[in-house]
C-alpha cells in the first residue's frame, strides 16, 4: 500500500513539474492587449428590438503552442436604447489561432460574470449571472495594432428570458 502511494506521489510530482515548466515558458512570452469597440444587436425578452454601445476589455494571451495560444479575457459591455440598458462584466478563457502567413487571428471565448439590465424606461434594474460565448476575427494593421474586423457574442442571463446577440467591431492595442 505504501509503495502505491509513493508511486502516485512521484507521478503527481512529475506532472506538476511539466505543467509548471510549460506555464513558465508560455507566461514568459505572454501578450497583454487592450481593446475597445462599438457593439450592437438584437436583444430578446425585452421591450426593445436592439441596443447599441461600447465594449471595452483586456486579454492576456500566452505564447504560441504550434498555431494556437491560450489566455484569458475580461470585458465590459454597455448596451442601451430607449431607456433600456444591458450592462455586463465577464471574464473567462480565450483560445486564439494564428495563421502562419496571413495577418489574421480568429479566436473563441467562454466568459461568465454578471449582467445588470432593465426592461425599459421607468422599470427597476436586476443583476444576475451572465454567460457569453464569443467568436471573432482580428486583423493586424501595424505591428502592435489590430482591427477587430468582426466579433459575435451570444450573451445570456440565468433565470431570465433576456439574451443578446451582439456584433462588435473595434481596435486592439497589443502591448508586447
Amino acid at each position: 500500500m505504501n509503495t502505491c502511494k509513493s508511486l502516485l506521489y512521484r507521478k503527481f510530482a512529475l506532472l506538476s513539474a511539466v505543467f509548471v515548466l510549460l506555464l513558465g515558458t508560455s507566461v514568459a512570452r505572454a501578450q497583454l492587449a487592450f481593446y475597445g469597440g462599438f457593439s450592437g444587436g438584437p436583444v430578446g425578452g425585452t421591450g426593445v428590438s436592439a441596443a447599441y454601445g461600447p465594449v471595452v476589455g483586456a486579454y492576456l494571451q500566452s505564447g504560441r503552442f504550434i498555431a494556437f495560444s491560450l489566455g484569458g479575457d475580461a470585458r465590459g459591455t454597455f448596451l442601451s436604447h430607449s431607456g433600456f440598458h444591458y450592462y455586463t462584466g465577464a471574464a473567462g478563457p480565450r483560445l486564439a489561432f494564428r495563421a502562419p502567413i496571413l495577418p489574421l487571428r480568429p479566436y473563441v471565448e467562454g466568459l461568465v460574470g454578471a449582467a445588470n439590465f432593465n426592461n425599459g424606461s421607468g422599470t427597476s434594474s436586476s443583476t444576475k449571472f451572465n454567460y457569453q460565448v464569443i467568436g471573432g476575427l482580428d486583423s493586424t494593421i501595424l505591428p502592435h495594432l489590430d482591427w477587430r474586423v468582426i466579433e459575435f457574442a451570444y450573451s445570456g442571463v440565468s433565470g431570465s428570458p433576456i439574451d443578446a446577440k451582439i456584433f462588435t467591431t473595434g481596435i486592439v492595442l497589443r502591448l508586447w
